[in-house]
């Protein structure tokens, strides 16, 4: 008997939201068919990788040659709005269990339906008397209590389909399940409409993908992002600026043809150059990293971040989430893998913080679908359809957002969706990077609610973003430098005003003011001449806040 193993009855003729999906595949007991579905899932997403992996540069797509340039609308956004901001996906690869993520302390229904993993109230980390997270989580405590994490409760769309492939695409591509679209969400909004595309190159890349979905940065023009498989691959291309060793070769005619193409592969990639001399030129202020994929690929982000790298977004994969058996409750493997994501995610803020980056960063993670309701009869739980999604960072208004499932009203069994994904998505192309609406909802394919997600928005046409509160700070000028170089800021009420410099590694290098000032306009000259070439930033530091910019001395 054929079974349709990617669209299963999520196709809308199939019929009701409210008719069960016991898709064939979905399930750990179905067999060959679920194995069948991880072999599709894999396979694709290597075509995915193995097709448009270049970025800047010309290559085949079957006998098509396509040409993907850096020069963008995005760009030409972030420049009008004088915004550096930063944002991180990190996918929960395989489907994550979200009501063991997040967890409705207080609801009978759902212990009933999972008597031996389900997490008790007095385990759970309280968000409200309703809500708690997994225990696992600890690392996050922190962040919640500054305000600076949100959860997003049932997320998902219509028809949900519980195919890992399927559920991947629509994540990465905004679309309606069954709708052909190609392109990513992202990709959609680095090049739509931009019009030198084909003549105004980037010299870094505007994405770089360490895993994550294949199409989020797909674009009309090729893919926008330079891909890696995992971290190993990333931490590589970063050491040695590029992905093989043309010189680990066999001592013979074929060899020297591979060691060739080696260096030509290597040679490819344009941003070879602006990565590597972001990551050395940057460092980890932090140091308790876990040692994991994720923990690793967070840190040479930091790093390139620090190091002056002008990439704005970054996409990287945390797997092992199809937890079919041995799931586990408040131990066990699901919680070691949201033990990582939270060490990770913690990690990371704290080294960003050291030095005022973390002001630039938004992070936001996401899974291709839930899982079930119920535990399975090997521990675990099978596909499922809505599940929480978590944003982190400074700019991020903390809370809890949208409908928490009462579990009586259910999709096919499983929390239904009660947050459309896309209404996550408009308020981070709307008020994070400053998107005007009508053009996130074309980019979006319609207008999705809003949900305030944002907790320093930038205000759309309003230019340059250098106020913070109640004062400003411009970027300095000239720059880069060589000898001095001047820095203009204001202050809108008196009180106590501090501006200094660190180098590359956090050092403070110099104190320009440290005292108490009148409302108004001020320029300070910084020297330069005792200092050697490099990156440094400087951090204005007022009642009313913080701001730390980025400028070059070359001597």
């Amino acid at each position: 008997m054929a079974h349709d193993h990617e669209h299963g009855c999520g196709n809308p003729a199939c019929g009701h939201d409210d008719l069960p999906l016991d898709r064939f595949g979905a399930r750990l007991q179905d067999g060959a068919a679920h194995a069948h579905d991880h072999r599709e899932w894999s396979r694709r997403d290597f075509m995915f990788r193995m097709g448009f992996a270049s970025v800047g540069t010309m290559f085949m797509f079957g006998r098509h040659p396509v040409t993907a340039f850096g020069g963008t609308p995005l760009l030409h956004a972030l420049r009008n709005s004088g915004t550096d901001r930063v944002l991180i996906l990190i996918q929960l690869n395989g489907g994550n269990d979200g009501l063991n993520t997040v967890i409705p302390v207080n609801n009978d229904i759902y212990y009933q339906n999972r008597p031996q993993i389900g997490i008790s109230k007095q385990q759970a980390i309280l968000l409200d008397d309703e809500t708690g997270i997994h225990p696992a989580m600890s690392a996050l405590q922190p962040i919640w209590d500054n305000g600076q994490m949100a959860v997003v409760h049932n997320v998902g769309y219509s028809s949900q389909t519980r195919s890992h492939f399927e559920g991947t695409v629509n994540w990465a591509t905004a679309r309606d399940q069954g709708e052909p679209e190609s392109t990513g969400w992202l990709g959609r909004y680095l090049i739509e409409g931009n019009p030198d595309i084909f003549s105004n190159p980037t010299p870094y890349p505007l994405a770089v993908r360490v895993g994550g979905p294949a199409t989020i940065f797909q674009s009309t023009a090729g893919n926008l992002s330079v891909t890696f498989g995992d971290a190993q691959e990333f931490e590589q291309f970063v050491l040695r600026g590029g992905y093989y060793d043309p010189n680990d070769v066999p001592a013979t005619p074929w060899g020297a043809e591979l060691g060739y193409v080696r260096n030509v592969t290597n040679a490819s990639f344009r941003y070879v150059e602006s990565v590597q001399t972001a990551s050395n030129a940057g460092s980890n202020l932090a140091d308790n990293y876990p040692g994991s994929g994720l923990g690793s690929s967070l840190a040479v982000i930091a790093r390139m971040l620090r190091g002056g790298l002008q990439t704005r977004m970054f996409t990287v994969s945390r797997g092992g989430f199809d937890t079919h058996s041995g799931q586990g409750g408040a131990q066990g493997g699901h919680a070691n893998l949201l033990g990582d994501v939270a060490s990770s995610v913690g990690a990371f803020l704290e080294d960003l913080a050291l030095d005022g980056l973390d002001d630039r960063v938004a992070i936001m993670t996401f899974s291709e679908f839930g899982r079930t309701l119920s535990q399975n009869g090997s521990g675990g739980t099978d596909h499922g359809a809505a599940a929480p999604m978590l944003l982190f960072g400074k700019g991020i208004a903390g809370g809890l957002y949208g409908t928490q499932s009462n579990l009586v009203d259910l999709y096919g069994g499983d929390p239904r969706f009660t947050t459309d994904y896309r209404s996550v998505y408009a308020d981070v192309l709307n008020d994070w990077f400053g998107l005007q609406a009508p053009t996130v909802d074309d980019i979006l394919g319609g207008s999705y609610a809003r949900m305030g997600l944002i907790g320093s928005p930038i205000q759309v046409g309003v230019a340059p973003r250098d106020t913070i509160g109640s004062f400003t700070i411009s970027q300095n000028y000239p720059n880069p430098f060589s000898a001095s170089t001047t820095i203009a800021y204001s202050v809108e009420t008196s009180g106590p005003v501090r501006l200094e410099v660190f180098d590359i590694n956090g050092r403070r290098v110099k104190t320009l003011v440290d005292r108490q000032q009148s409302a108004g306009a001020y320029e300070v000259q910084m020297d330069g001449d005792r200092l050697p070439s490099g990156i440094y930033h400087y951090r204005l530091s007022t009642n009313g806040g913080t701001n730390t910019r980025q400028m070059t001395l070359v001597k």
